[in-house]
């Protein structure tokens, strides 16, 4: 580059900036400056310079033996930029495949200037944005998914991209996305708008002395990585605790080795020797010897625990039968009885009386009601497979076999109306009640001393009169349990008084057993045995010591590396910081100014501010207005003008940006805001390369219009494409055609393209391939309103009259009545009905060369007006 035509104050920032970078790398640590010279003289640092500057850093931790160190002189900081082209065009996309449903074998030709692809929802454009986003910078890339139509066969990612440097035309395909030209462009996606203003961004693209930063803090990571892991493989979990199994001076040792660990403090615990052994088999022997004397009173204070255990057992089961005699469980019994003789005299006296009788005795009698329960019992295992209940008119009576008269049946549907009253049933629930108080005293077991019992045997001798009392207050609670049985049975609610077996003195039982177990484990023989144990143990873990003494120092050694190289000094703060010291000094004012300017041009004045952040070595930055995030008080439109601003400012400022794509920038914005974002970005496409992927008709035609206002002077600077399905595959790109070619429906010849299609196919594409023709020659409709009835005087989207054309136009109203008729009748073929619905109407080819033929005539007659 000749500095001659470089104004004299740019070239005094750059050697600013530049000198800048350089005294930061100069006062780096060694191993960080050879990174430093290797990144800013090439701009490449491969795992190889990762690897010297790794060693260099354990030469300055003292981990390793000293090596030489060359002396290292620090370039320029603007090496970086030499790797990008500045005449660099994004020319040609082709050879696609195993993306989305796309067709493969398309191609994409693009302007050097402005270039839009035109096309409707679910025709394939997602499908080309995502593999943009994915090659290029974009702050929204998505998954690139298989064709989900095809149950096998799909193939992996591919596509050629082509690009043009200057003249020579350069290809790379998609697993080369790394190379220099693809970090080139970026992708705007109205997805991202959200996120784009909400959350800090980063500034992906600054001057190439900025950019080092960043790329140097990843190389940093990379050796701190490497250094990490060395840490993460030396910093093992100290698991010697476990080969030693009772506590010891060596155990708590070994269990609290760390870096500070002394050379001599491991070495106090070896060599272990012939004397050590010798003395480890003596202390056994006596340690056994004492063991077997004190074996005995171990088993007696094992017999007596075992006592205190049935101990408390008894003195809980004793407590539960005292429940069972309480005066609150007497006054319950006498309840219960009083409770059932009350329902059952109820019962008695609301059923019985209607079946007294002069011919039998006993009516109402517990042996009539039973007899009564047990005939319906019987009846019910009459019916069998019957649908009738017993008694029917022609039943029989159940003992003596006779034919029932009309009386007979009448009285025992009674018995069976009275087995099923109400008083009767309350009297039953509360004899099931009783019944099941009963059964607690019949089942009560009293027996809580039975002979062949070791506490029976030890409370027979040690506490004979306690025991004798203990049985004969039991006896008695099993002589009223009975009594009680007698009263539940006979029904009669009889006043007793409570009865209890006493059980408080088993404390003191329980408390002197505990006496005597503890005077029995106090005694000099056991702490003769834990002294000798204490001192075998200390002579085993000695001998378990020394066996692994290697792997034991190994330990420590790894502790005072990991210790060392924990001090390792990787500055990331201090490079963050003159990053952000630099970027405010160089860049972030242009950046703001830049992005003012933007939102000028966009109509977008909101009072937007830029706060700026560093992390990483590498500059955010943070749209707010008044405090809060943008989207939080913009509408939709607004938040989407701020957002492409913030994105063109960026790509503005840019050193290596050549090109900018565009996915659906306008979604949901009224036609104003279409109006401005077309025209900024035809303007803009005037300095770099813009690729505008659409399908707003709208926006495409002021795409259209205001490239010929901001691009008439240069050749071959707007180019349009359209997208279409293609049966099971979208992305189908015709080249050189879209919405602006409405010359190519000024006559039937795209519907009658779908007609023959329709008529050499079948089944559901038959149908598709008419409507699609329908489609076809609505438009063909619409052009002939346009070019002929009203002779181009206003055309699509174009705010122009053309006053000029006025004696063009050709009017008849029968005619165009009928052209307004047909247009309306093709559309329902289009839109169409469900087909269930009663006058469905569905797209045939003979309906379509019906209303083919119906056109060409129409056409005709306007013509000859």
């Amino acid at each position: 580059m000749n500095t001659e035509q470089i104004p004299s104050a740019a070239i005094a920032v750059v050697e600013t900036l530049e000198s800048d970078v350089k005294k930061f790398a100069d006062n780096l640590p060694y191993w960080a400056k050879y990174l430093a010279e290797k990144l800013l003289a090439s701009n490449v640092v491969n795992d190889a310079d990762i690897e010297t500057a790794y060693n260099f850093l354990l030469d300055e931790l003292k981990l390793t033996d000293e090596i030489d160190k060359p002396e290292i002189f620090i370039a320029g900081a603007g090496a970086s930029a030499t790797a990008y082209a500045s005449d660099l065009v994004f020319y040609t996309l082709e050879n696609i495949s195993g993306v989305n449903a796309l067709l493969e074998n398309q191609s994409i030709n693009f302007s050097k200037h402005l270039t839009v692809i035109y096309g409707a929802n679910g025709t394939g454009k997602s499908g080309y944005t995502r593999l943009l986003k994915d090659v290029f910078y974009s702050k929204a890339k998505e998954a690139i998914l298989p064709n989900v139509h095809l149950e096998s066969g799909h193939k992996p990612i591919d596509a050629k991209f082509g690009f043009l440097v200057g003249a020579t035309l350069k290809s790379w395909q998609y697993q080369h996305k790394d190379q220099p030209e693809f970090k080139q462009f970026s992708v705007f996606d109205g997805k991202s708008v959200v996120g784009q203003l909400e959350n800090r961004n980063e500034f992906e693209f600054r001057p190439g002395g900025l950019s080092f930063f960043g790329e140097y803090t990843s190389i940093l990571s990379k050796v701190e990585e490497q250094l990490n892991e060395a840490i993460r493989k030396k910093k093992t979990e100290n698991q010697f605790g476990l080969w030693f199994d009772e506590p010891s001076e060596i155990k708590t040792f070994v269990e609290n080795l760390s870096y500070a660990t002394k050379a001599e403090q491991l070495d106090n615990y070896v060599p272990y020797v012939a004397a050590d052994l010798a003395e480890r088999q003596r202390l056994q022997k006596e340690y056994d010897e004492l063991l077997l004397a004190s074996q005995n009173k171990d088993k007696e204070i094992k017999n007596l625990e075992n006592l205190k255990k049935q101990l408390v057992e008894n003195k809980l089961a004793i407590e539960k039968i005292n429940k069972l005699f309480s005066m609150a469980a007497l006054q319950r019994i006498s309840e219960l009885i009083t409770d059932y003789n009350t329902k059952a005299a109820f019962a008695k006296a609301e059923g019985i009386e209607n079946f007294k009788t002069d011919k039998l005795e006993q009516i109402g009698s517990e042996e009539w009601k039973r007899f009564i329960l047990a005939a319906n019992d019987f009846a019910l295992k009459q019916q069998g497979t019957h649908e009738h209940i017993y008694p029917n008119g022609s039943d029989h009576c159940l003992l003596c076999h006779q034919p029932l008269t009309q009386e007979a049946a009448t009285l025992i549907t009674r018995y069976w109306g009275f087995i099923k009253s109400v008083a009767e049933e309350n009297a039953n629930k509360a004899l099931e009640s009783l019944n099941a108080a009963k059964g607690f005293y019949e089942q009560l077991d009293v027996e809580l001393f039975p002979t062949e019992n070791t506490l029976t045997n030890y409370l027979s001798e040690k506490y004979a009169e306690n025991l004798t009392s203990w049985k004969e207050q039991l006896a008695a609670q099993s002589k009223l349990a009975l009594e009680i049985v007698k009263d539940i049975a006979a029904k009669t609610a009889t006043e007793r008084k409570e009865l209890a077996t006493d059980a408080t003195f088993h404390l003191t039982i329980d408390s002197t057993l505990d006496e005597v177990i503890k005077s029995l484990a106090d005694e000099e023989q056991g702490k003769k045995l834990e002294e000798l144990k204490k001192e075998k143990t200390f002579l085993e873990h000695k001998e378990k010591y020394n066996l692994h003494f290697d792997k034991i120092k190994g330990f420590v050694d790894d502790l005072v590396w990991v210790r060392k190289a924990q001090k390792a000094n990787f500055a990331k703060r201090q490079v963050t910081d003159t990053e952000k010291n630099l970027s405010a000094k160089y860049f972030n004012q242009k950046y703001v100014d830049t992005f003012n300017e933007e939102c000028e041009k966009l109509n977008g004045k909101f009072g937007i501010e830029v706060s700026h952040t560093g992390s990483a070595g590498k500059s955010y930055r943070q749209l707010r207005l008044k405090g809060k995030s943008p989207n939080a008080i913009l509408s939709e439109g607004e938040q989407k003008v701020i957002a492409i601003a913030d994105f063109l400012s960026e790509m503005k400022l840019s050193e290596i940006n050549r090109g900018i794509v565009f996915d659906d920038p306008v979604t949901s914005l009224d036609n104003d805001r279409k109006k401005q974002i077309a025209e900024r970005l035809a303007e803009y496409a005037f300095e770099k390369q813009v690729i505008i992927f659409t399908h707003d008709i709208v926006f495409f035609y002021h795409v259209k219009n205001f490239s010929k206002k901001h691009l008439a002077t240069i050749k071959d600077s707007f180019i349009h494409h359209s997208i279409e399905r293609d049966q099971l595959f979208c992305g189908k790109v015709v080249a050189n055609s879209s919405p602006a070619s409405e010359g190519q429906y000024k006559d039937a010849s795209k519907a009658e393209q779908w007609l023959a299609k329709s008529k050499t196919s079948s089944g559901t594409e038959r149908t598709d391939y008419a409507k699609f023709g329908c489609s076809a020659l609505r438009s063909s409709y619409e052009a002939l309103s346009i070019f002929i009835v009203l002779g181009g005087t206003v055309q699509r989207f174009d705010p122009q009259i053309r006053m000029g054309r006025l004696k063009d136009i050709k009017y008849d109203k029968l005619l165009v009545e009928q052209i307004v008729e047909k247009h309306g009748e093709i559309s329902d073929l289009i839109e169409g009905h469900l087909p269930s619905d009663e006058f469905a109407v569905v797209a045939t080819p003979e309906l379509l060369a019906q209303h083919i033929a119906d056109y060409k005539t129409l056409k005709q007659q306007i013509k000859d007006l």
